[in-house]
């Protein structure tokens, strides 16, 4: 019988968490009641038109060795500043790498901690080859079938604009926030944002701004996922995972390919990633994945009820199902992931080098000094060195009983009253790592409205926002000026 409840339930897992790849997990808050609200009357086909403008400019980052693309930068921030011409006048700005934007739009009280809203005003490149498999051109801006097609209409200029859309919307109508509000857009969030969102986070750090939240880009509206839940579910992360890039050398004697040493660089280098790939790091259910489940739990069939209630005996069951599929090992481990690997110039010459990359993704409480001794453990050869090539820890768990994301819960459900709301944990990673060491709690979330076969489009093909979803999401950061308040 327990075999059975437990098939069950991973297969519902399996099926959440396959829809929240993009950057996601949950967790649970306590239940906010939705009042009814007036919402702001939008113009959706001009909203549309200014992001649909921003779309066409293509403010790409590539790599960090790569120019940063100045000359569209530029023309992105002058319409910025004629598509918001109060928020040009009345706002403080500020630009720090040469390219991100902060806007300072002062509070009324001055006893209140200051709140971020954030967003990138860079994409990432379309992929060599692909370009003939979009339905429209990936910078055309198109407006056709209801939607905005074009790279970064997912991720993330829709959010700037959405943010610059709310705060123009609230400058007219004479609104002024009582608490301080910052309006972060980073340059180069898609390469790590050292320049643009580290820049902004060292300045506010350094004019001793303690902020009380910090919301970013991060998990989404999704639906359809769950069986027995009819409902969307908005998941709030409170963490995202950390980020490690190591190069693992291995060295060997060179020569000729006619006399081979018993262990080449390239076999040395290909034994080390065999072992690091059967010995993956250790699985575990903790926060803020099992506060999703028993968030969740209520609203799913019973056989799921039944397990989440008796944890303290089916955890490790549980674990070791979740650990089997590819997107739920995610979930509840530091996943291992080799990427890149080289050596060698001609078929009968022996390199003396070989190398790979190995990518992991750091689940919170574990630390890059923790993956490097594990992977130095694991190879166990003098020979085979790791150096790191970036990496930045896991976030802290932020709070889901905390003021900050009860103001969010209570402004998804006013202007989405037809969702659930859960916390969750982002698979991917964050402008929002720059801030956390000085915010109080950092949150990542923007109410775009996903369907399982939205996430292939974060990145990839066909990216795409619907415009009535999009005027959703101005309302929210609309109501959200209002609320922040509280």
């Amino acid at each position: 019988m327990i075999k059975k409840i437990i098939i069950g339930v991973v297969g519902v897992v399996l099926i959440l968490v396959a829809v929240i790849a993009f950057k996601t997990i949950t967790n649970t808050p306590k239940t906010i009641q939705a009042e009814q609200i007036n919402k702001a009357n939008i113009d959706a086909d001009a909203v549309a038109q200014r992001l649909s403008q921003a779309v066409q400019i293509k403010t790409i980052s590539v790599s960090h060795s790569a120019p940063v693309a100045q000359a569209e930068f530029e023309k992105l921030h002058a319409l910025i500043d004629a598509s918001f011409p109060l928020v040009a006048q009345k706002l403080k700005k500020e630009v720090f790498g040469n390219h991100s934007l902060l806007y300072t739009w002062q509070g009324s009280d001055a006893s209140l901690q200051p709140g971020i809203l954030m967003g990138h005003m860079d994409v990432v490149p379309v992929e060599a080859g692909t370009e003939q498999n979009w339905e429209h051109p990936p910078f055309s801006g198109k407006i056709i079938d209801g939607a905005i097609w074009g790279r970064g209409t997912l991720d993330d200029k829709l959010s700037v604009f959405a943010i610059l859309e709310a705060a123009e919307y609230q400058l007219a109508q004479g609104f002024s926030p009582k608490r301080t509000l910052y309006l972060a857009f980073g340059h180069d969030e898609e390469i790590g944002g050292e320049n643009g969102a580290g820049k902004i986070a060292e300045h506010l750090k350094n004019q001793g701004v303690k902020p009380a939240f910090t919301l970013d880009e991060g998990m989404v509206v999704v639906k359809d996922i769950m069986p027995g839940i009819s409902q969307p579910i908005a998941f709030i992360a409170l963490a995202e995972k950390g980020y490690l890039t190591l190069e693992l050398t291995a060295s060997a004697e060179g020569g000729h390919s006619s006399i081979p040493p018993k262990a080449t660089a390239v076999g040395k280098i290909s034994r080390a990633i065999a072992r690091l790939e059967d010995n993956r790091l250790s699985a575990s259910l903790q926060s803020p994945v099992s506060d999703m489940l028993e968030t969740l739990a209520p609203h799913m069939p019973i056989s799921l009820k039944a397990v989440i209630s008796n944890r303290w005996l089916l955890d490790p069951v549980l674990v070791d199902q979740l650990a089997k599929g590819k997107t739920t090992n995610a979930m509840v481990r530091t996943t291992t992931a080799a990427t890149i690997i080289n050596g060698g110039t001609k078929d009968n010459v022996l390199p003396s080098t070989a190398r790979a990359t190995v990518n992991f993704r750091l689940l919170p409480g574990d630390t890059i000094e923790d993956i490097v001794d594990h992977v130095n453990n694991v190879v166990d050869d003098p020979d085979v060195t790791a150096k790191i090539m970036q990496g930045n820890n896991p976030s802290k768990v932020s709070s889901s009983d905390s003021n900050s994301f009860r103001m969010i819960e209570k402004t998804v459900r006013e202007v989405l009253p037809d969702v659930l709301v859960s916390p969750g944990l982002m698979l991917a990673g964050s402008d929002t790592k720059h801030y956390e060491p000085f915010s109080e709690n950092s949150y990542r979330f923007i109410p775009m409205r996903f369907g399982p076969e939205d996430i292939a489009r974060v990145h990839g093909t066909n990216e795409r926002i619907h415009i009535d979803n999009y005027t959703e999401i101005i309302q929210f950061y609309i109501r959200l000026m209002e609320n922040s308040g509280t």
